[in-house]
């Protein structure tokens, strides 16, 4: 039995436990296809690598809150079509179409990270209190749960839409606690963004387990705990 004094887990939902850059593929894809983007991208890959770089870099700058949510959902889309010399880059109208469908579509995804699965259950039998920390959109992250059928798990799903603050921001991490009644030195959360999940969680006083999925080199202070896997999670907790 452990006898770390965590009474509630946090656990963040994409590319933690929900398989995002696969869901996303996915996604990506069936957007291409329907929307003929073969008509504008020399092909598949050209247009998911320049979406994917924009997307990386417009959601770091969100976290930060340098650029909206709605600057966001326009400009991943906008700037993959401009870098291609596509007038369609300023039809507003055809780049909401592109994302309501595309989150649509990731909303219905059902991959999980490997190993998920199990450590919800694992967690669940060991009597945690569970619950989402998400920087993602109210409009898919619940559907999301829903299609990765591990909504059960979690009492509550805990967003920053709700108060227009997003992780690493420390008052997303209070608000977090306010809303379930904890204290932030019985806390613990599991997330794959350092930035975001880990120094945002660490700087609130909540122990943190980093799920360094791509074993990628720690630059600033050191989390409680890292894991490569989610089957290591169980050693801990």
């Amino acid at each position: 039995m452990s006898l770390l004094p965590y009474k509630v887990l946090f656990i963040d939902l994409d590319d933690t436990i929900w398989d995002f850059r696969r869901n996303s593929l996915v996604s990506l894809q069936q957007l291409y296809d329907e929307f003929a983007l073969g008509r504008i991208f020399p092909d598949y890959e050209r247009f998911k690598s320049l979406y994917m770089v924009a997307n990386k870099e417009l959601w770091e700058a969100y976290h930060h809150n340098r650029v909206t949510k709605d600057f966001l959902i326009v400009e991943r889309f906008s700037r993959p079509l401009r870098q291609v010399g596509s007038a369609l880059a300023e039809d507003h109208s055809f780049i909401m179409s592109l994302n309501d469908r595309y989150l649509d579509v990731l909303a219905q995804q059902k991959n999980l990270v490997p190993g998920a699965v199990e450590l919800l259950e694992y967690l669940t039998k060991r009597g945690y209190p569970l619950y989402i920390l998400s920087n993602g959109f109210a409009e898919v992250q619940s559907r999301k749960l829903e299609s990765g059928g591990i909504a059960y798990y979690f009492k509550r799903l805990i967003l920053s839409d709700e108060i227009g603050v997003t992780k690493p921001d420390r008052r997303l991490f209070d608000y977090a606690l306010q809303i379930v009644g904890a204290e932030a030195s019985e806390t613990l959360i599991v997330g794959d963004n350092y930035d975001a999940d880990i120094l945002g969680a660490m700087n609130a006083g909540w122990s943190a387990i980093y799920f360094n999925r791509d074993n990628l080199p720690v630059a600033g202070p050191q989390p409680h705990y890292v894991v490569t896997s989610l089957d290591e999670v169980q050693c801990i907790l």
